[in-house]
């Protein structure tokens, strides 16, 4: 350094604050340092996306409140994939793994074994689907998939926690096991 003028600007950190140089000088053997403290970074803000938001349709109001306010200040951004289905839609993810190519991925045939993605009686399906959302899109199947979504369950449980709004998280279960599920109890 050849100018006690060049950490004007600086920026360090010290017993966790941040702060910014704005005025040094020499007093005897020591250098003096005037600064101001940082603004504290705030937290990412998320919002749903117009996609996520059509996905309620349907779904309980409770459980689309638990979605919108889980999203604002979610540790990692997510979408929202599924929300109510009719039961053709249902029987179709059933077929998968039976009658179609894949995993299967649901015990629910969507007409004896009724999914809670289904509108019941009271008009509202009490599910939906969630998948993390970086690198620009949704991630379905990301080394870090599985890890964010226990993340971000745990923060949608808090929250729906808060709210008094009772949910479960199929990532809780044993079998099927199905961490992108949000139901309401």
């Amino acid at each position: 350094m050849r100018d006690i003028n060049e950490l004007i600007g600086k920026e360090f950190e010290f017993e966790g604050k941040g702060y910014k140089v704005f005025g040094a000088k020499f007093e005897e053997d020591m250098i003096l340092l005037s600064t101001e403290i940082k603004e504290q970074n705030t937290k990412k803000k998320y919002a749903l996306s117009e996609m996520s938001k059509a996905y309620f349709k349907n779904v309980h109001p409770y459980l689309v409140e638990v979605m919108t306010t889980a999203i604002t200040d979610s540790p990692y951004d997510f979408r929202i994939t599924a929300g109510a289905r009719t039961a053709k839609e249902q029987n179709a993810l059933y077929q998968i793994g039976r009658t179609r190519a894949g995993n299967k991925v649901t015990n629910a045939d969507g007409y004896k074994n009724k999914s809670n993605h289904q509108v019941k009686s009271d008009g509202y399906g009490y599910a939906v689907d969630l998948y993390p959302f970086f690198d620009g899109k949704v991630q379905v199947n990301h080394p870090e998939t599985i890890k964010k979504l226990k993340v971000i369950a745990n923060h949608i449980k808090k929250v729906a926690e808060s709210m008094g709004i009772k949910i479960v998280w199929g990532g809780d279960w044993r079998k099927p096991y199905d961490p992108p599920h949000f139901q309401l109890v």
